[in-house]
């Protein structure tokens, strides 16, 4: 056999290896997007809403993934606000949820974290990155945020970005602390496995981060 036929059937060896890799990853994918989906409709999804947006291009429909959470921390409204909103709070209280990786810390901050428009990079323990920026700083009242550029291919894969809010209001006991989050999925088909993570493993990971501010906040 000539050398230019031992090259080409090389070549057509390797060309088929890649494409069965190929596809056992995109198997792979869709079998985890299929169990997740599963696993919202027998869990109960969290809220999808479709969400109507005017463009320059025109009309488009958005699909948004909410979940909430609430607890009584103890304190002020005052003084849980600024524990909540402190700089330098999330590796005390994102300390990870099964998969969901922990914080561990926040650089290339653009300005006073309580400035909205104020931005920063955030790093989690499995190497990822994610951009976080404020939006609302109302002292005792209500903070919020936007998340986006996901370092997590998952999530990546299923959502474009994020919003939450807190708020807060005196209650017995101390502070009544409500949490919302929001995925914006990428599609419709994105959003009823994107509603499986946050039913089950994201509500996971906003209840471990108001376990320790509670727990942290008692010890204040």
């Amino acid at each position: 056999m000539t050398t230019l036929k031992l090259l080409l059937l090389k070549m057509q060896t390797h060309q088929t290896s890649t494409f069965n890799y190929s596809n056992v990853i995109v198997r792979r994918v869709k079998a985890v997007l299929a169990t997740l989906s599963l696993t919202a409709l027998i869990a109960g999804c969290a809220t999808i809403q479709p969400i109507e947006t005017t463009t320059p291009e025109g009309p488009m429909r958005t699909h948004e993934v909410s979940i909430t959470r609430q607890a009584v921390i103890p304190g002020t409204p005052e003084a849980v606000f600024k524990f909540i909103s402190a700089e330098d709070v999330l590796p005390k209280v994102l300390t990870g949820y099964g998969p969901l990786p922990a914080v561990v810390k926040t650089s290339e901050n653009t300005g006073p974290w309580t400035i909205s428009g104020s931005a920063r990079l955030i790093h989690l323990a499995d190497g990822s990155t994610v951009r976080e920026q404020v939006t609302h700083f109302e002292p005792s009242k209500r903070f919020a945020y936007r998340v986006w550029e996901f370092g997590n291919p998952l999530v990546r894969t299923l959502a474009t970005g994020a919003r939450g809010e807190w708020t807060f209001s005196p209650a017995p006991g101390g502070t009544l602390v409500t949490w919302t989050y929001t995925f914006t999925a990428k599609n419709s088909v994105t959003a009823l496995p994107l509603s499986g993570i946050t039913q089950i493993l994201w509500r996971g990971y906003m209840d471990v981060c108001l376990e320790n501010s509670t727990r942290l906040m008692s010890k204040a």
